[in-house]
């Protein structure tokens, strides 16, 4: 408790912490970190995770990483589970092209060690066109979200949302494709310190009823600035 007290103070935190020092919350949750063996330094601490409560009380989203270390950031968090922040909010870069508009995000500016940001893909598709999506023939360009590498950050799988089924007449064909306005989602979690130039590239083909425009690529172009943890303060 005193602790807590310190590291309450310090950060102005005024909501209640909940001292747990014989684990007995976190077994009543059923989420002791059994990775940990009896006798370790870190024995009774829980798998690292967030449940989102909403007014009633009622556990609507949980998410839960296997490495002690690895947060969700709040602001990601906020913008996922409670729909807090639209993806043109926060750390954001608007591309507009014809007939595609992206809007690329971070809920924040920075990022923490063994903290999870979610980059937010937005992509408006102009009434009358649609994007490919997959599985796809051979010969048509698919929608993708692709990234070049950085010391430091790891990128997870890209989501994407299901595509539609499409029957192109003039091609007589069936094609997985997007419309209107659809999301990509891609995990990003960083591993030290630092400030990261994120450059991301947006593939697509745009199409109408009549045929196609020749494919394009996107740059996104964003930077998270790296902070050290807090942890520290709670030994």
């Amino acid at each position: 408790m005193e602790t807590l007290g310190k590291f309450a103070r310090k950060y102005n935190i005024t909501y209640p912490l909940l001292s747990d020092p014989d684990s007995r919350v976190i077994g009543a949750f059923g989420i002791m970190n059994t990775n940990v063996p009896t006798g370790h330094a870190w024995y009774g601490v829980p798998f690292p995770g967030t449940f989102m409560v909403d007014e009633s009380g009622v556990v609507i989203e949980k998410s839960f990483y296997a490495d002690h270390a690895v947060r969700d950031s709040v602001g990601s968090m906020l913008r996922e589970g409670m729909q807090v922040g639209s993806p043109g909010s926060g750390n954001t870069i608007r591309v507009e092209t014809d007939p595609v508009t992206v809007v690329a995000s971070f809920p924040s500016k920075t990022i923490r060690p063994e903290q999870v940001q979610i980059l937010s893909v937005e992509i408006n598709i102009s009434e009358g066109y649609h994007i490919n999506g997959t599985p796809l023939p051979d010969g048509y360009i698919p929608t993708a979200l692709s990234f070049e590498p950085i010391d430091g950050l790891v990128y997870g799988d890209t989501e994407y949302p299901a595509p539609l089924r499409h029957y192109l007449k003039v091609l007589d064909e069936t094609l997985h494709v997007y419309e209107g306005t659809i999301t990509l989602k891609t995990p990003v979690k960083a591993i030290a310190v630092s400030t990261y130039d994120i450059r991301a590239k947006l593939t697509y083909q745009a199409c109408d009823a009549t045929g196609c425009l020749l494919p394009q690529e996107i740059p996104i172009h964003l930077q998270l600035e790296g902070r050290d943890n807090v942890w520290g303060d709670l030994e």
